[in-house]
């Protein structure tokens, strides 16, 4: 995961990049203004057309960044990417990566290509990662893997696009590395050891499903 650099050292145009991430993710693409931007940024209105042309294009230099934050950082010779683990980890530092991941939620909800490739990017890491572990025997052979790592990818980003109302339930005012920590044992446990006591449900839903397909 790429490590935000300190402000002093920014270009203004990453200065005004990084105000529009913080004032997108926290009130959204049609409240904040360019002037707002331009004012956090320390930047003339001016200045933001300058360098983005207009709204959508500082959007597009916005997800972009984002996305690269979450699926450019390469863990292994192959150079894949943990998305999953990468998004886990930026939830235990919300003070570096709180703003991006509050503009992530924003993004994953837009009817946008850039949502749909960045969510794809993600879905892809969490694949590798499971057919990874199979192989290495940490996890138990998957007999569907691809609708194993779409849950995977769909728990890993619930505390994320949901964060109000995680935080709301973990009886937080907003999300915390303390409420994600209080999901971390139940998360393991239901991992490690399962949730229904035999397979009974298993094999009923199976039968069922494979007399509705007439095998």
């Amino acid at each position: 995961m790429r490590t935000a650099p300190n402000d002093d050292d920014l270009t203004t145009r990453a200065r005004i990049r990084n105000a529009a991430i913080e004032l997108i993710g926290t009130h959204g693409f049609a409240r904040a203004s360019m002037r707002m931007i331009a004012q956090v940024a320390g930047a003339s209105p001016a200045l933001v057309v300058h360098h983005f042309g207009d709204k959508d294009g500082l959007r597009a230099a916005c997800n972009a960044h984002v996305a690269a934050m979450f699926t450019d950082e390469p863990d292994g010779a192959d150079g894949t990417s943990r998305t999953i683990e990468t998004i886990q980890a930026a939830l235990a530092d919300l003070d570096q990566y709180g703003p991006a991941l509050a503009y992530l939620a924003q993004m994953l909800s837009d009817d946008s290509g850039a949502a749909d490739e960045l969510f794809d990017g993600i879905l892809q890491g969490t694949l590798r990662t499971i057919r990874e572990q199979e192989a290495s025997g940490v996890i138990h052979p998957q007999s569907d893997p691809e609708g194993a790592a779409l849950l995977l990818t769909l728990f890993g980003l619930a505390p994320v696009v949901l964060r109000r109302q995680f935080a709301r339930a973990a009886g937080e005012d907003e999300l915390t590395p303390a409420g994600i920590a209080r999901i971390t044992i139940p998360m393991l446990e239901l991992f490690t050891h399962g949730f229904y006591r035999d397979d009974a449900i298993l094999q009923s839903t199976k039968s069922a499903m494979g007399r509705q397909n007439g095998k």
